[in-house]
């Protein structure tokens, strides 16, 4: 929509056009160069620095774990900072510890370096990096916020489903460590710049209203308009109602799952017989079905409630689970792509505006923040526990059995969450 609307940023060079869609721009290459904390990226890696650290798979999962702990603990006051003070400087601080953390990660020699740097690089991405986003972008939009967590999906799959391909020829051509100075490298160019640049807290802040729609009257400016088509709930209110906590169970137990899944799958498939290539190639190919879907389930978000859409996911990764414990060649490994894929498009729009969709924008970032630690808890133990299980029976089959239950846990708890008003 175009309209005449104060300078906020001389970095964007549409000043006729909604500054949401700038914040737009600013979170989608946030997205993508925050993926290298996130488990297809990370499997990538797991291999190679086996063979040359001799690391355990349960000594590189605590890692990963300990990172998904530490940014749950940490959301808890960073979402509060995000709702007072918004996402820009929580956005660039973020990206500058990241960017330190992966060129740690290039010199590490001791599975303890691993486990601070790449502890403290996902536990930012996940409270300051991802968070920031998710907040920004729940203030900026309502009626669109379906095609705008579509289009934040398509960065992050994207980033996803291009990275593991060069990462696998930089590592072949120079080594592992080149491939995180090289990440820490397109971190500076998509994270940190581009936060500075365009991220800014609420269009109220402006004189503005979310959408772009136009003002009919004065904003008053740094309050949060009524006139946006949500309600507005306080974190006090949300949790006396049965819907919070079973949204809570339910995301608990799906990242429990998925982000086990997501690291372990790679070294999963190789054990299976496929090769290095191969198991990348399956990993870009459900990368490539979640950016492909994840702007058509936005999309579909506008029209049909969050809850649909999460209780679908959930039956996509349950059919993953059957397809990945019975791999035994490249075609059905593609069948297990196609499947985990698909559910991470669905999850993908669902997991980052479930809790906006529900409560409203005004206390987005301490509700969720509130959620994340009993989130990130829950969620430890998958990476963990499948390190342990495979060290112990040589396979991931029994991890991936169990994340099949922890997915029916899911649906159980999204389908007892209904949507909820305050005069009911």
């Amino acid at each position: 929509m175009t309209m005449q609307q104060p300078r906020i940023s001389r970095f964007w060079p549409f000043p006729r056009v909604y500054y949401g869609w700038a914040i737009m721009t600013a979170s989608m290459l946030n997205a993508a160069a925050s993926v290298p904390m996130q488990g297809p990226i990370v499997g990538v890696f797991v291999r190679p620095m086996q063979d040359e650290l001799g690391w355990s798979a349960t000594s590189i999962s605590i890692g990963f774990a300990l990172g998904s702990g530490l940014g749950g603990i940490s959301s808890v006051w960073v979402g509060r900072i995000l709702d007072r003070r918004g996402a820009r400087g929580v956005t660039v601080a973020a990206g500058m510890i990241i960017v330190g953390c992966m060129v740690g990660l290039a010199a590490m020699t001791q599975v303890w370096h691993f486990w601070g740097f790449f502890g403290l690089a996902r536990g930012t991405a996940a409270a300051g990096a991802q968070l920031g986003t998710m907040v920004a972008l729940a203030s900026w939009f309502v009626r669109k916020r379906g095609r705008v967590v579509g289009l934040l999906g398509v960065g992050q799959r994207t980033g996803q489903f291009i990275m593991p391909l060069p990462i696998v020829a930089i590592m072949t051509w120079f080594g592992w460590r080149e491939a995180w100075l090289a990440l820490a490298g397109f971190a500076v160019l998509a994270l940190v710049l581009p936060s500075a640049a365009y991220m800014r807290r609420r269009p109220e802040d402006y004189g503005l209203l979310p959408d772009g729609r136009r003002p009919t009257h004065d904003v008053q400016v740094g309050e949060v308009s009524e006139d946006a088509g949500e309600e507005l709930w306080s974190l006090a209110e949300a949790k006396r109602t049965v819907t919070l906590w079973a949204l809570i169970v339910g995301q608990a137990a799906v990242v429990l799952a998925v982000n086990a899944t997501n690291l372990h799958i790679n070294v999963s498939l190789q054990d299976k017989g496929l090769s290095q290539f191969s198991a990348a190639m399956a990993v870009t190919i459900y990368l490539t079905v979640a950016a492909l879907s994840v702007f058509g389930w936005g999309l579909l978000m506008e029209r049909v409630h969050t809850r649909y859409l999460a209780l679908t996911s959930v039956l996509f990764y349950l059919t993953a689970m059957v397809l990945a414990i019975a791999v035994d060649s490249f075609p059905t490994a593609v069948a297990f792509s196609v499947a985990f894929g698909s559910a991470l498009g669905v999850w993908t729009v669902v997991s980052r505006m479930m809790f906006a969709n529900y409560f409203g924008r005004r206390s987005f970032g301490t509700i969720r923040g509130f959620a994340a630690p009993i989130m990130a808890g829950v969620s430890m133990v998958g990476p963990i526990l499948a390190g342990i299980l495979k060290d112990i029976t040589g396979s991931y089959d029994l991890s991936f059995t169990i994340f099949a239950g922890v997915f029916g846990v899911a649906f159980v708890a999204f389908a007892l969450a209904r949507p909820v008003t305050k005069g009911a």
